[in-house]
């Protein structure tokens, strides 16, 4: 397994380790599906990727493989209607191993007045539109208006492919502890009964709330989650919900209030099947 950020030895000894521009970043950002094209010192050529946020300071690109994101000179956004180059610098890189992925975050260097002005669009017009989804089609309805804007900016987007494991029952060791919102497709939940038969919980659709309870309850996963068709997930991972309990900690409190209410309904019929099949 590679390292998470891909360095060599003595990179690691002179620079400290990559932080997720998350944890610090106060600019608006908002989990988006843009198609990218990176270019970098050490390939010839464009390695494609794909966004999973955008603000207007950076972005977190998502590439089938790893490249040295210090080498990391520039990239192109494949807008609907434009193409968007942008100067930028690598700043960390680590691996999603359960999507075969790796996610690279980037810093955009000296853009323009213009370029900013595209960007900045992207961005507000990506959090009205989630922020609104968010308000009107989710499990998360009661939040106002502007904590659905407060949650719109520390999603990112997370595409899968149906037969995708999201987690695994009984699993806690923080590999994939994010809260996840459906944004379009469905979600088998199923439980093992007796160590040996897969029985399907529920089906979830766009709008429903899933995940994270290792972090909440300090418990494992209660089921696993598996796509049941081509999904688009908006997920809240570990640093970003930290940085809601820390900087919007009533949004933090509400969020994670609604998602163990969500997993004590879901518990009552886990206890259901159970007691059927005994």
């Amino acid at each position: 397994m590679m390292s998470p950020d891909h360095r060599s030895p003595a990179d690691a000894n002179s620079r400290p380790g990559p932080v997720d521009p998350l944890e610090v970043r106060s600019n608006p950002r908002v989990g988006v599906d843009i198609p990218v094209e990176i270019f970098a010192g050490d390939f010839g050529g464009a390695l494609l990727g794909r966004t999973r946020d955008l603000s207007i300071g950076g972005a977190c690109i998502a590439t089938p493989s790893p490249f040295s994101f210090k080498s990391l000179r520039r990239i192109v956004l494949r807008l609907p209607t434009q193409t968007l180059a942008l100067d930028t610098v690598g700043c960390w890189q680590r691996d999603e191993p359960l999507e075969n992925l790796v996610l690279t975050g980037i810093a955009f260097d000296r853009p323009t007045s213009e370029q900013l002005d595209v960007v900045w669009n992207l961005v507000l017009d990506a959090g009205k539109k989630l922020a609104r989804f968010l308000y009107e089609r989710t499990a998360l309805r009661e939040l106002g208006l502007e904590e659905a804007m407060g949650l719109a900016q520390v999603t990112r987007l997370r595409t899968m492919s149906p037969g995708d494991m999201i987690y695994r029952q009984g699993a806690r060791d923080g590999s994939n502890d994010s809260i996840f919102l459906i944004a379009e497709g469905t979600v088998i939940l199923q439980v093992r009964i007796r160590d040996a038969i897969e029985q399907t919980l529920c089906q979830l659709g766009p709008g429903e709330l899933f995940g994270r309870l290792p972090l909440l309850a300090d418990l494992p996963h209660a089921e696993s989650a598996v796509a049941n068709t081509p999904l688009r997930l908006l997920e809240v991972d570990a640093a970003a919900y930290r940085h809601l309990r820390s900087m919007k900690p009533w949004l933090g409190h509400r969020l994670g209030v609604a998602l163990l209410r969500v997993h004590a309904q879901r518990m009552s019929q886990i206890l259901g099947l159970a007691s059927r099949t005994l």
